[in-house]
């Protein structure tokens, strides 16, 4: 109960976030100030859908953050534009009530879409959460008189200004992003270096950070094809490479005396290279890897797609009128694919968040604010929205809520408009605590099957590259062994949270498997422009061998 307790509560994140917030914030002000300036006070609204754009591109290399906001905004714009084109036929002259079923498959379709790829991506927070709520929201506009051109063209100023505003602090400090990376890093490995229990877990945050890393320094073109192209950054690039021999270093303290043969020579690193293999495959190649009955990112979709369309038809035939609203609380709770506990906590979090945002929007409708005060109030909760998404969810939900509710216009009366929205936010919790609980309960351990054998055959793939080059000729096939030695060790924590007793059963193989691997890895990176000799080759086999699997299975 105390560890439920400390999970409801924890504040996940001590970043600073209020920079990203701020931009946050003046996306919705500054072309809202101008909306109003040109009279059209209806347009602050629709300029929310655009604003998001910003926080899409937070934290990301300035050399690639530009791409990712036109995309985000590119996706937010069509949303927006297309949703609003629904809802034109939803509300239609003569449709009735029934037609709001449109709305409810439109969205839980995209929904669950959008989920399959952003958790075939693995992408941070908040994934396709603002698309999906955004394209959902815009459905309802027509129901307030909103011209469908008119809700295409203002987010687009919206659009426009956030990345203006995501892109100015690269005149300040260009290699920002990438610094914290590395300083991320860093922590996380001397971390690992210090760590006295749960190694293991230990190791897999290291790893991951130093994937993150190098993936950083590749997108700002600090280092390509294994060498330093922006010679000013090479700091970053040793102090990555230091974090990377450290982890190296502390990983082999705890290997057997077989496997020291493996590292007799001296450190063979050529100082005008660089040992970059552990970055992130291509998002084809994830997507691809995700194309499976039991993959985390086909079960979450499926989740998605049978909690959102049922909140949704059962809301509608209980005479309720906001569709989208259900369909999207049902996503926010299952959108990352949660375990049972962690994903009935967000789902508590959602009602008193929801709850809350709703006292909130309350308070607003009370006070009647309209033009410049609701400008105002809709930029306040974006900058707290944003504060908060990594930190704890029920807090940023209070936020959320009066955007969300705001941007699909008020067309009831207070008091009808807080029950319908309660009852939609419980059927939403309802059945995705259903979904969540007991559908696809096999899948996880499933899974972890399919990627343990993905990770010997991984293994199996570097090791016949070695015998005809050198490690630095396989940085491909490095780099995909480093993808599922992440991915499989994530697939056991999974198993473990949901079914210990099955992980407990593979747990030994689990660790021989990430042991194997990453002696593969750590040989790679100490010796990369060096033929193996066939005695260190043969260690790495007998070991690969030892986690062959006893019987093939599927791809």
């Amino acid at each position: 109960m105390a560890d439920w307790w400390t999970a409801f509560i924890a504040v996940n994140s001590t970043a600073t976030r209020w920079p990203g917030a701020l931009r946050a914030a003046l996306a919705i002000l500054i072309p809202g100030s101008i909306a109003m300036l040109t009279g059209d006070k209806e347009a602050i609204l629709l300029i929310c859908a655009g604003a998001f754009t910003v926080i899409y591109g937070e934290g990301i290399v300035y050399r690639k953050r530009w791409k990712v906001m036109a995309v985000a905004g590119a996706l937010l714009w069509l949303g927006a534009s297309v949703g609003a084109l629904v809802g034109t036929l939803v509300f239609a002259p003569g449709n009735g009530h029934w037609w709001l079923l449109l709305t409810a498959l439109f969205v839980t379709v995209l929904g669950a879409g959008v989920v399959f790829i952003q958790n075939a991506l693995r992408q941070p927070p908040p994934g396709g959460f603002f698309i999906v709520m955004v394209t959902g929201g815009s459905t309802m506009l027509a129901r307030s008189g909103i011209d469908p051109l008119e809700a295409a063209f203002w987010p687009l100023t919206a659009i426009a200004t956030a990345l203006v505003l995501g892109m100015l602090p690269a005149l300040i400090d260009p290699h920002g992003p990438e610094r914290a990376t590395v300083a991320t890093l860093e922590r996380t490995a001397k971390v690992f270096e210090e760590s006295k229990d749960d190694e293991l877990a230990r190791h897999h945050q290291a790893q991951t950070a130093l994937a993150t890393a190098w993936e950083a320094l590749a997108d700002a073109g600090i280092v390509r094809a294994g060498r330093v192209v922006i010679t000013s950054q090479s700091d970053l690039v040793e102090r990555t490479l230091n974090a990377q021999r450290s982890i190296v270093k502390h990983n082999r303290s705890g290997v057997d005396a077989s496997s020291e043969a493996l590292f007799e020579s001296a450190n063979l690193l050529d100082p005008e290279r660089t040992v970059i293999p552990h970055s992130r495959p291509t998002a084809q190649y994830r997507i691809y890897r995700s194309l499976t009955a039991d993959s985390h990112a086909m079960v979450t979709a499926k989740k998605v797609a049978v909690a959102g369309l049922a909140t949704g038809v059962i809301g509608v035939a209980l005479g309720l009128n906001r569709p989208d609203w259900g369909v999207i609380s049902a996503l926010l709770i299952l959108q990352n694919g949660p375990e049972k506990i962690p994903g009935t906590i967000r789902g508590t979090h959602r009602v008193l968040g929801s709850i809350l945002g709703l006292g909130l929007f309350a308070l607003l409708y009370f006070f009647g604010v309209e033009g410049w005060t609701l400008l105002a109030a809709l930029a306040i909760c974006q900058f707290f929205a944003e504060i908060m998404v990594v930190k704890n969810y029920a807090l940023c939900v209070i936020f959320s809520t009066p955007l969300a509710l705001l941007m699909g216009g008020i067309s009831e009366p207070l008091g009808d408009l807080v029950v319908s929205r309660i009852a939609e936010i419980a059927l939403s919790v309802a059945f995705a605590f259903l979904v969540l609980w007991f559908m696809s309960n096999g899948s996880k351990a499933r899974e972890y099957m399919r990627l343990q054998l993905r990770s010997y055959q991984s293994m199996s793939t570097v090791l016949g590259s070695l015998l005809t080059g050198k490690p630095d000729d396989a940085l491909v096939q490095r780099r995909d062994l480093q993808y599922e030695l992440l991915s499989e060790r994530r697939a056991i924590q999974t198993l473990a949270l949901d079914h210990p007793e099955q992980a407990q059963q593979h747990w030994e193989k689990h660790r021989a498997i990430q042991h194997a691997g990453y002696q593969i890895l750590d040989y790679c990176s100490l010796s990369p422009n060096v033929m193996m000799e066939y005695g260190a080759l043969g260690t790495l086999i007998e070991s690969v061998r030892k986690v062959a699997p006893a019987q093939s299975g599927k791809q």
